[in-house]
């Protein structure tokens, strides 16, 4: 039975509701998945162990948060209702050794390792999904088109540093905010235990090759090569078009003035 942890209330459960999940956990040597029927945040359940010395590698399920976060200091809601809301989203959480800076900034490298290894396991589903800088997950389709997932990656400071990387997909289930959409309404029909085990099998291999996450993640990218306007957080915007991912994550976007490296801020595709 999976072990449970010590910072949110959690329950034994993983190994009934998660198998696939758990023996995926083991075998990516993240040691043994744990899982919380209800909790804060997911994020700052790792996060916080590791700041109270717990630097182990983790991975934490929740069938709900009360208050989990996006990017920008915004909420993360999940569609979580009802005697069999765990299966309405997946909200999960890993705590990993952060990456060599060099081929590729640590938040941006770990990012994309988790981007990617969901996107992989939605495309087998049969889904058509790509990923919208700096860190959604879009499904682009007839049946349905939307933002189906979100990560948000922070650095935990210490000896090693650790990165911190929550996911949350919409499966069965999106919230009511204006764009979201879940699997199933484009037709795809895994659980969460399924497209969980599939992510944690894929991660490790783009965990150890930083420049292949980085590649590969221009390649799945919906905001290349398209004309893009990019909300500041400062306040100012810029248009023009998506030409590059750079080494640090960055967004690079071709306007009126030339390049411009963006560190943060909401895009906004504009046209093909």
């Amino acid at each position: 039975m999976c072990p449970v942890g010590s910072v949110a209330p959690r329950s034994s459960s993983a190994n009934k509701h998660l198998p696939l999940s758990c023996a995926a956990t083991r075998r990516a040597g993240l040691g043994e998945l744990r899982h919380a029927v209800a909790t804060g945040s997911t994020n700052d359940d790792l996060a916080q162990e590791a700041r109270l010395g717990e630097r182990s590698p983790a991975v934490l399920v929740a069938d709900h948060q009360t208050a989990g976060r996006g990017r920008l200091g915004r909420r993360w809601s999940d569609a979580a209702t009802g005697p069999h809301a765990g299966e309405a989203s997946l909200l999960v959480s890993f705590r990993l050794e952060a990456p060599v800076a060099g081929a590729f900034d640590r938040i941006a490298a770990v990012s994309a390792a988790a981007l990617l290894a969901a996107s992989g396991t939605l495309a087998g589903s049969g889904a058509t999904v790509r990923a919208k800088w700096p860190n959604d997950l879009l499904i682009e389709g007839q049946d349905a088109s939307g933002k189906v997932a979100g990560v948000l990656s922070e650095i935990v400071d210490g000896d090693p540093p650790l990165v911190v990387v929550g996911l949350g997909l919409n499966i069965a289930e999106a919230p009511p905010e204006p764009g979201a959409v879940s699997l199933a309404q484009a037709g795809g029909a895994a659980t969460r235990d399924e497209i969980l085990a599939s992510l944690i099998d894929a991660l490790p291999g783009y965990l150890a090759d930083p420049g292949r996450a980085r590649e590969d993640l221009r390649v799945a990218s919906a905001t290349l090569r398209r004309e893009v306007r990019v909300q500041r957080t400062d306040g100012t915007s810029i248009v023009g078009t998506a030409v590059d991912i750079d080494g640090s994550g960055r967004l690079i976007v071709a306007g009126d003035s030339g390049e411009v490296a963006i560190e943060a801020g909401d895009v906004f595709h504009l046209r093909s």
